[in-house]
């Protein structure tokens, strides 16, 4: 699949500047980046919102769903996604091979440490907004098939998006998407992979479950447990 646009989608609370639109800014090709800021609703909503709007895009082009405070890494997004496109409909950064339906519901517990896959970059001085000097968490071995992958970072073919979409029934607006997509998608029979597509994430993610994410936990445990 020749991969010839780039449609970028991400939503964040905040109404300024974002380090994803500073390196969108450094891509090559035809890349379209929508951002909604100071954003209420759930991702869900907002990323299917998105879906439905561009219900008419052209077979070249990949949707790609991120976080706003990620740096991508790399000029040549489109030959990368191209490349991964050949063999997988959905891509990731970080994931896992299998996993066992399970409290607490995050894929790299859900999934034992062999079946990991993928890496991402972290800064080290995060709270001075410096990108470098970062280190690099490798989980494992890339590219490779995955059952599970993080929503930091998900490029999806249009032909997957006729078929699957968000589940707005999630209470939590900001956790699970990711893990209830890429099992829908599985669902349909089409094939998610990790892939060496270097990002910078200014987050190093989940630190304290709040009420909403335990809700959300329990959603997902009775769709998929």
């Amino acid at each position: 699949m020749k991969v010839n646009n780039i449609l970028i989608v991400s939503c964040g609370k905040g109404d300024k500047k974002t380090l994803l639109s500073e390196s969108v800014e450094k891509l090559t090709g035809s890349v379209e980046l929508h951002e909604i800021k100071s954003n209420t609703k759930s991702i869900c909503a907002v990323y299917n919102d998105f879906i439905d709007r561009n219900a008419d895009c052209e077979d070249d082009t990949a949707i790609v769903f991120v976080h706003d405070d990620v740096y991508i890494n790399c000029k040549d997004l489109h030959s990368k996604i191209e490349e991964g496109f050949k063999t997988y409909d959905v891509l990731g950064v970080a994931g896992t091979l299998n996993a066992q339906i399970k409290e607490p519901c995050l894929w790299h517990i859900m999934g034992n440490k062999q079946d990991h896959r993928g890496a991402a970059a972290h800064p080290i001085n995060k709270e001075l907004g410096s990108l470098e000097p970062y280190y690099i968490t490798s989980f494992g071995p890339m590219p490779s098939r995955a059952l599970l992958i993080d929503g930091v970072f998900m490029a999806v073919k249009p032909s997957v998006l006729k078929k699957t979409r968000f589940d707005e029934t999630n209470p939590a607006r900001f956790h699970y998407y990711d893990l209830d997509f890429s099992l829908e998608c599985n669902k349909n029979q089409f094939k998610i992979g990790v892939w060496d597509i270097p990002i910078i994430h200014m987050s190093p993610g989940l630190s304290n479950p709040d009420e909403e994410w335990k809700k959300g936990q329990d959603w997902f445990m009775n769709k998929w447990g």
